[in-house]
């Protein structure tokens, strides 16, 4: 039976509660009913779609929902029936929506922020915003995912809480925070406060709104620094002097991020004071000032300069200025400082007081001179309060004297020295002193003394004295005899008077001159004999054995006797004698004597120099001349030595009339190299120990010996002759002898020739031949020589082969008739021959190559073994040898095709026999091999092969060789299924009988092989993606011959590559690799793409280098293997890449300082990158980087080499370009302290200090004309330059590259001036002036002071007046201009002459006159010297007694002239006073004197007679004018004179 059970239905549930909500889930609670156990059933729906859920709890956690999503929730409760449910009770909510993500702010102003944010997953939600500021919090509404939030405070925090809203506008997210400053406002009025060298204070007013901190960025020259303060002002520091600066401020919200806008100011640090101002050059109108510039940026400068409270300003942009026109000899105060590029800011000043040089004093004059002090005066310059200075020096030796006066007595000098006296002005500060004036002037000299003649010859006496104390002189020597005399001047204190006559008494006057050639000391005098003369050209007249005569030539002067002096071997003998001969007797023979001859003067004491002369006498002769050995070139000669000295002996010998000379110390001597065969006249004779004196000659004759003959040759052999020829010996002619010989006759042949043929000799037969040279006497013979020779043998005959095998040919002749012989068998095949010997008729020949064709030659050889007879010549074969190894080569269905060894040596053909089933055939062949055709397939044949020798018909022993024919081939080989590891093939069977098959199937050279006796094959444990060949094959019954094979070739499947990697990198281009799948070879594909276009590229490598790319960008690539059939293809793997970015290029330095370089570059190609810069020096590198394409590298060293390595960064920040690498240099540092240390008229010595930081070299300008000079000193002699010329000069460090340059500083200055060149002065006769000209130097000159005038350009010349005649004056020339004044060029310069003075008015006294019946005697006092030294009187005498004053014209008139009546007054004598200056002159009239055309002849002692004198201070006489005698007379026109009224 059944029981019928029926639950009751539940009671309901209630108060369904959701507890807990998440994105996901809602957590139901709910009360259960009363009643029995129950179960509950959740239904839950969304969008009509339902879902159930049973549960035995009263809650339940629904998952996996979606976010935000109204869900109703419909609970009952279920009995335990599981089918009866109560009445169901429903529930609605919403799942929490998911929060929002990534709050941002999007842009912030001062009263706003934007905010946005991501929406959550899941429905349709709003949002909430709240915000709050220091606890005060507003909430804002939004169904969009950005809220701009208004009404907000500047600078102040603000903290966002953004929430979703589900749609029941209840249910609320998690919540995102995010925190914000609104921006501050912007600071205002930005003002630099205070600025110094290094620093600027800056102040600027503070925004409305909250709390901020501040930020200032400052930059100069691209390069930007920024700081951060708390307050409204700032000190920025560590600036660079004399920069301009951009200031940025800006106020910093608090959180240290948001910044407000900016507010620019810009302003200039202040310049560094400058320092060191030095004055480097002064003149009497200017100061040139130059100081080191201030560190720091680019600045000009001010000087304010001061005198008196008057101050005055200059600018200028160098470190060097030339202040001008100021007043000579006064003190300035200079004021420097730099100005900024803004010309208002200004550095601290500098401070330097200086005096402008005083204008020099002129004409400084000597007024007083003693031996030892000089009294100088000069002219005071305008301008300021000034002492003076004196400098004066002798010998390189200066002293100095300060004075305040115009003149000054210079004492303690030494005597008759030159002194130059150098005389400045001096400015207040005791210190800067005036361009110099010079003069010179000498002391007086003292007198020499001890005058001494130190050496005397006959031409010459040689004076010395000791010089005077004090300066340098030269001297003046006066010389007289016969009371003419002569002057001779000279800077020693020793004169070699020369010209003298010899033996002659002279009177010697010295005398001290000063350095200005006029001054002169008291003579001194001394007298002294020359010395007579030698004797000259002694000679040998005649010499015999036992005497020499000898004559000499007397020497010029007195009288004299000779003195000869002859000595041999230490022993001297004197001879006297009153002739100029001599004959030395008793003397030996061919002895050496010395003569020595000289002059005795009539004192007979005092002897010339001695002349010497050495002779030999004579030898003897020598006798009995020997020939004693003779050969073909030499004849050895003796003789008997004569009596007498030691002597050596000459041989002459000839021939042909050509004479040669030998010479020998020997009796015997060896006469070599003459000719052979030759006769020779000998002649000996002895030679004296001179070398020169011989004895007579002796005389002998011989005959050189023949020479050999040579090289005798037998040039044709016969059986019954011998043919010899010969080499003439060198020398005369000869004719020959032949003896020859054989056991032991000997006959003999005479020839005029070098050939003979010797007959009716035997056959082969030795002979013996000697040939000798016969002289022409046909007695000599020379030495022989001997060739032997055997006879030429008959020739064999019936050489006969006896008997042939493979291997040899024996061989059998008849004997030739004659003497005993051997005999050869030459035998060649193919051109190669060899040889046997053998004393015997038969040989027989072995070793012989087979089938061979061989000539023999047989021939008999004589008893030399050389010589042999005519040949006899047969011809046989060998043998042919049997073929080897006869082989199958090659076997097809219908042939095969043989080939065997030939056999060794000899040219066969073949012959081969093949038969199959009893039936044969036979085929001829010239080959070794041969294809024999025409054969069923699969079939056995015998072969059998044999030689045929050449004549075709011997044949060699056979070879037998059997082979079968190959069976057909397998068509039609298919793979028929393919997997990753096998391949199933299949095949047609060939036609025919039954075969087998084999597969070989290969992979990489590896072959493996199957066999099968199917059409069909399964191939397994293949490799995947791999190629393989299958070779399939028929195999015949006898397993060995196999058919053609087919052959079929399939893949396996490939696969998937792993590890794709990128290798490498380019601008361009991607290397790729990739590790390969396991299995065969594969090739790849690879898709790259960028920005969404893809390309495909092909390789059969696991790397590619992709090119064509963009540089720095990122590209994605796929990699995928390839089968090799081009069709299969792996799984893909990605990887991505950015290309390297291209190279920077063109990286420039463009601009330098001393301590920064700011780089510049052009952006390479391509993607966006920003760049690193690696800088080093000396092996220490640092990196900088930026996003701009210019870089200012700072706080480097100065004058310094940095390597710069520029690269770009691609955007993953980690590919770099490759670098591109610019070297600079930093400036180097200006250099300090310029001046010029030394300077002549063409050169200025520049010298200076070198920069604080190192400078490698220099470089020094010329600003005048461009011109530039490199230096590693730190100081250069700037060379020709102009004279007085003013130059600027810039100088600038350089650095080691030779290009870099630092600033540089300027220096002007000025060479000295150059003197006036080739000055002369003239004195003209009759005028006391003095003409002074020269010329100007190379250069513009403006004035030239002359002593005490000032002559200005562009004259040149100047005359100076109001002198005296025949006075001496020192004139000074000295050029001045921009280099102050020259050198002086100091002449010593003499004035003219003019008549003496008229004495017309002043009576002559004669003194002390005395008369006789023919002279007038009488003195008188000399003229005046007033207008030159009167150096001649004309004594004019006149019979015309009423004559009161003489015309000019009598001074031609002569004695002659008066006697012959052609007039009555004549010029009696004229006397020469021009080396004396008497107190009074001496006069004869009458005393018969000559003076060149004027004699002094005797008066008429009947007559009365006046007497006038003329004086001359010149007197020149014409050639035109002779008298009688051919003599001058006076030249009235060309002489100056004054004559004196007749008395």
């Amino acid at each position: 039976f059944y029981f019928l059970f029926e639950f009751p239905e539940p009671g309901p549930v209630t108060s369904p509660t959701v507890t807990n909500v998440t994105t996901a889930s809602i957590f139901l609670c709910w009360v259960a009913p009363l009643g029995g156990n129950v179960s509950y059933g959740v239904n839950l729906s969304n969008s009509g779609q339902t879902q159930q859920l049973l549960t035995n709890q009263t809650c339940l956690n629904v998952t996996n929902l979606n976010s935000a999503t109204s869900y109703s929730f419909t609970v009952f409760a279920v009995a335990g029936d599981n089918i009866t449910v109560s009445d169901a009770v429903t529930i609605t909510a919403f799942t929490k929506p998911g929060p929002v993500t990534s709050p941002t702010v999007a842009n912030v102003t001062t009263t706003s922020i934007f905010l946005c944010w991501i929406a959550p997953l899941g429905g349709n939600v709003s949002y909430g915003v709240n915000f709050s500021n220091s606890g005060q919090t507003q909430q804002l509404l939004t169904n969009q995912t950005c809220l701009n939030v208004t009404n907000l405070n500047s600078a102040t925090s603000y903290s966002f809480t953004v929430f979703a809203v589900a749609g029941d506008n209840t249910t609320v997210s998690d919540s995102a925070t995010i925190t914000a400053f609104t921006k501050p406002g912007p600071v205002t009025s930005p003002t630099a406060v205070n600025v110094t060298t290094t620093s600027i204070f800056l102040c600027w007013v503070t925004p409305l709104g909250g709390n901020v901190s501040y930020g200032v960025n400052f930059s100069n020259s691209g390069q930007t620094q920024q700081l951060l303060t708390n307050h409204t002002c700032l000190n920025v520091t560590n600036l660079n002097s004399a920069t301009s600066y951009s200031f940025t401020v800006f106020a910093v919200a608090g959180d240290n991020t948001t910044v407000s806008d900016s507010a620019t100011i810009t302003a200039f640090t202040k310049p560094g004071p400058v320092t060191s101002p030095v004055v480097t050059n002064v003149t009497t109108t200017s100061i040139f000032l130059c100081w080191i510039a201030p560190l720091g940026g680019n600045v000009s400068y001010g000087v304010n300069f001061s005198n008196s409270g008057q101050t005055q300003q200059l600018l200028t942009n160098h470190t060097c200025l030339n202040v001008t026109n100021l007043n000579s000899a006064t003190s300035y105060s200079f004021t420097v400082f730099a100005v900024a590029g803004d010309n208002i800011t200004v550095s601290d000043s500098a401070t330097i007081t200086a005096f402008t040089k005083p204008g020099p004093v002129t004409s400084p004059t000597v007024t007083n001179v003693t031996t030892t002090s000089i009294f100088l005066c000069w002219v005071a310059p305008l301008g300021g309060n000034v002492s003076y200075g004196v400098n004066f020096s002798n010998s390189g030796q200066t002293q100095q004297l300060l004075t305040n006066h115009t003149c000054i007595n210079v004492t303690n000098l030494n005597s008759a020295t030159s002194y130059s006296f150098t005389v400045f002005a001096v400015a207040g500060d005791n210190t800067t002193v005036s361009d110099s004036t010079t003069i010179t002037a000498f002391t007086k000299p003292g007198p020499v003394t001890s005058p001494t003649a130190v050496n005397v010859t006959t031409t010459s006496v040689f004076l010395c004295w000791v010089a005077p104390l004090g300066g340098n002189v030269s001297y003046g020597v006066n010389f007289s005899i016969s009371v003419q005399t002569q002057q001779l001047l000279t800077n020693h204190t020793c004169l070699n008077v020369t010209n003298l006559n010899s033996a002659t008494f002279y009177s010697f006057t010295v005398f001290a001159v000063a350095g200005d050639n006029t001054t002169v000391s008291d003579s001194t005098t001394i007298t002294a004999f020359t010395k007579p003369g030698p004797v000259t050209s002694p000679t040998v007249t005649n010499v015999t054995t036992t005497s020499i005569f000898l004559c000499w030539v007397a020497p010029l002067g007195g009288n004299v006797s000779y003195g000869v002096n002859f000595s041999n071997s230490g022993q001297t003998q004197q001879l006297l004698t009153n002739h100029t001969c001599i004959n030395v007797t008793n003397l030996n023979s061919a002895t050496f004597y010395s003569f020595t001859v000289f002059a005795v003067a009539g004192d007979n004491t005092t002897v010339s120099d001695s002349t010497t002369i050495t002779a030999f006498t004579k030898p003897g002769p020598v006798t009995s001349p020997t020939a004693v050995n003779v050969t073909t070139t030499s004849v050895f000669l003796c003789w008997v030595a004569p009596l007498g000295g030691n002597v050596s002996y000459g041989v002459n010998f000839s021939n042909s009339g050509q004479t040669q000379q030998l010479l020998t110390n020997h009796t015997c001597l060896n006469v070599t190299n003459l000719n052979s065969a030759t006769s020779y006249s000998f002649t000996v004779f002895a030679v004296a120990g001179d070398n020169t004196t011989v004895s007579d000659s002796t005389t002998i004759t011989a005959f050189t010996k023949p020479g050999p003959v040579t090289s005798p040759t037998v040039t044709n052999v016969t059986t019954t002759s011998i043919f010899l020829c010969w080499v003439a010996p060198l020398g005369r002619n000869v004719s020959y002898g032949v003896n020859f010989s054989n056991s032991g006759q000997t006959q003999q042949l005479l020839t005029n020739h070098t050939c003979l043929n010797v007959t009716n000799l035997n056959s082969a037969t030795f002979y013996s031949f000697t040939v000798f040279a016969v002289a022409g006497d046909n007695t000599t013979v020379s030495d022989s020589t001997t060739i032997t020779a055997f006879t030429k043998s008959g020739p064999v005959t019936s050489p006969t082969a006896v008997n042939v095998t493979t291997t040899s040919i024996f061989l059998c002749w008849v004997a030739p008739l004659g003497g005993n012989i051997s005999y050869g068998v030459n035998f060649s095949n193919s051109g190669q021959t060899q040889q046997l010997l053998t004393n015997h008729t038969c040989l027989n020949v072995t070793n012989l190559n087979s089938a061979t064709s061989y000539s023999f030659t047989v021939f008999a050889v004589a008893g030399d073994n050389i010589t042999v007879s005519d040949s006899t010549t047969i011809t046989a074969f060998t043998k042919p040898g049997p073929v080897t190894s006869p082989t199958a080569v090659n076997v097809t269905t219908t042939s095969i095709f043989l080939c065997w060894v030939a056999p060794l040596v000899g040219n066969v053909s073949y012959g081969v026999n093949f038969s199959n089933s009893g039936q044969a055939q036979q085929l001829l062949t010239n080959h070794t091999c041969l294809n024999v055709t025409n054969l069923n397939s699969a079939t056995s044949y015998s072969f059998t092969v044999f030689a045929v020798a050449g004549d075709n018909t011997t044949v060699s022993d056979s070879t037998t060789n059997t082979a079968f024919t190959k069976p057909g081939t397998v068509t039609s080989p298919t793979a028929v299924n393919v997997t990753t590891t096998s391949i199933f093939l299949c095949w047609v069977a060939p036609l025919g009988g039954n075969v087998s098959y084999g597969v070989n199937f290969s992979n990489s050279g590896r072959t493996q092989q199957i066999l099968t006796n199917h059409t069909c094959i399964n191939v397994t444990n293949l490799n995947s993606a791999t190629s393989y060949s299958f070779t399939v094959f028929a195999v015949a019954g006898d397993n060995t011959t196999v058919s053609d094979s087919a052959t079929i070739t399939a893949f396996t499947k490939p696969g998937p590559v792993t590890s794709p990697t990128v290798t490498n990198v380019t601008t361009t281009s991607i290397f790729l690799c990739w590790v390969a799948p396991l299995g065969g070879n594969v090739s790849y594909g690879v898709n790259f793409s960028n920005s969404g276009r893809t390309q495909q590229l092909l390789t059969n490598h696991t790397c590619l280098n992709v090119t064509n790319l963009n540089s720095a960008t990122s590209y994605s690539f796929t990699v995928f293997a390839v089968a090799g059939d081009n069709i299969t293809v792996s799984d893909s793997t990605t990887i991505t890449a950015f290309t390297k970015p291209g190279p920077v290029t063109s990286p420039t330095a463009v601009s330098v300082t001393p301590t920064s370089i700011f780089l510049c570059w052009v952006a390479p190609l391509g993607g966006n990158v920003s760049y690193g810069v690696n800088f080093s020096n000396s092996g220490q590198t640092q990196q900088l980087l930026t996003n701009h394409t210019c870089l200012n590298v700072t706080s480097l060293n100065s004058a310094t080499s940095y390597s710069f390595t520029v690269f770009a960064v691609a955007g993953d920040n980690i590919t770099v370009s490759d670098s591109t690498t610019i070297t600079a240099f930093t400036k180097p540092d200006t250099i300090r302290w310029l001046n010029p240390t030394d300077v002549t008229t063409t050169s200025i010595l520049l010298s200076w200090t070198a920069p604080q930081k190192f400078s490698d070299s220099y470089k020094i300008k010329i600003m005048n004309n461009g011109i530039v000079f490199l230096t590693k000193e730190t100081s250069l002699n700037v060379t020709e330059l102009l004279p007085g010329t003013s130059y600027t000069f810039s100088i600038a460090g350089i650095a080691a590259d030779n290009k870099t340059e630092g600033d540089p500083i300027f220096i002007t200055d000025c060479t000295n001036t150059a003197a006036v060149i080739n000055a002369t002065c003239v004195g003209p006769n009759y005028n006391a002036v003095l003409n002074i000209t020269w010329q100007p130097p190379s250069v513009p000159y403006t004035r030239v002071y002359i002593n005490n005038y000032t002559v200005y350009s562009p004259a040149t010349s100047y005359v100076i007046g109001g002198l005296n005649y025949f006075t001496t004056y020192t004139i000074t020339l000295i050029n001045t201009g921009c280099g102050g004044n020259s050198t002086p060029v100091v002449l010593n310069c003499q004035t003219g002459i003019t008549s003496p003075p008229d004495l017309s008015n002043v009576v002559l006294v004669l003194i002390t006159p005395s008369t006789t019946s023919q002279t007038i005697t009488f003195t008188f006092k000399p003229f005046s010297s007033s207008n030159g030294p009167v150096l001649h009187y004309a004594i004019i005498v006149t019979s015309n007694t009423a004559n009161e004053i003489p015309d000019k014209s009598v001074l031609i008139n002569t004695y002659n002239d008066y006697t012959n009546g052609q007039t009555d007054t004549y010029v009696a004598t004229i006397i020469d006073v021009k080396s004396v200056n008497p107190a009074e002159l001496s006069v004869v009239i009458g005393d018969g004197n000559v003076y060149n055309a004027y004699v002094n002849g005797p008066l008429d002692s009947t007559k009365s007679y006046k007497i006038a004198i003329a004086g001359f201070t010149e007197l020149n006489l014409s050639a035109g004018s002779r008298a009688s005698t051919g003599a001058s007379k006076i030249d009235i026109v060309n002489s100056i004179f004054f004559i004196h009224p007749f008395f």
